[in-house]
């Protein structure tokens, strides 16, 4: 089994090496042909970069984070990112989640990207995001899982006709999402993802030194984060609070 788990990791860091490589390529406006026949290469010295290298995680470690050709820096976003999708995709598989949940995963990874690198997502992408989640949520017909992210949408809406909390594209996101879990999960989703950006704003103000108001924050990869442990433990930990407020 030990073998098969590795696999699966690997199976998800692979990915997440695939999909940067790609982003970087669209970010640079690579020719459609070149997105995906291209050898990658280092982004300072341009040399074409070998198995080693491209070695999801290791790669990394072996060359001690820098370009063994030129001694350039490798951005440490690349093996994290590797490493964060190895271990959901880990998780996914032990926990015997869903199949679709990798696909909803594999967008996740690549907004998230995009919200980090710009405090914003694609407006297509986040359409063809959405299309996939109702997709799925007909085929996983449960009408008692859209009453709440429902709410919760419309509300989001009103509250940033007043005062803008959440983008267009976080409230899509959280409506998609909510429509492909149980509604103990969502709550869950919901608040946790909250509660770690909110964490995130504090120890980002305190060290950057700057004043709250003027704080951005990427709100998808923390809705990433949400996801993940409430598909996960999101039962868990709703009946334990359950349990701690003795309801």
């Amino acid at each position: 089994m030990l073998i098969t788990y590795i696999c699966i990791f690997l199976i998800g860091a692979a990915l997440a090496s695939f999909l940067n490589a790609t982003l970087y390529r669209i970010e640079k406006e690579f020719k459609w042909k070149e997105l995906l026949t291209q050898n990658s290469h280092c982004e300072s010295c341009k040399h074409p970069l070998s198995w080693v290298d491209l070695f999801p995680v290791l790669g990394f470690i072996i060359r001690l984070g820098k370009c063994k050709y030129c001694g350039a820096k490798v951005n440490p976003y690349y093996p994290i990112s590797e490493f964060i999708l190895g271990t959901v995709f880990l998780l996914f598989f032990l926990f015997s989640i869903p199949f679709y949940f990798y696909i909803i995963i594999l967008f996740l990874f690549v907004l998230s990207t995009y919200d980090i690198k710009d405090f914003g997502i694609p407006k297509d992408l986040t359409h063809i995001f959405l299309a996939v989640c109702l997709l799925i949520f007909v085929f996983t017909f449960d009408i008692t899982k859209i009453y709440i992210p429902i709410l919760i949408g419309v509300s989001l809406l009103v509250i940033n006709i007043f005062k803008k909390s959440f983008g267009l594209g976080d409230i899509l996101l959280i409506l998609g999402l909510g429509i492909l879990i149980s509604k103990e999960q969502f709550i869950v989703f919901f608040w946790l993802s909250i509660i770690i950006a909110l964490f995130y704003s504090v120890v980002f103000v305190i060290v950057k030194r700057i004043k709250i108001k003027k704080a951005k924050v990427p709100m998808v990869p923390f809705l990433s984060i949400g996801f993940v442990i409430s598909t996960v433990y999101g039962e868990v930990i709703w009946n334990w609070v359950l349990k701690f407020l003795q309801i």
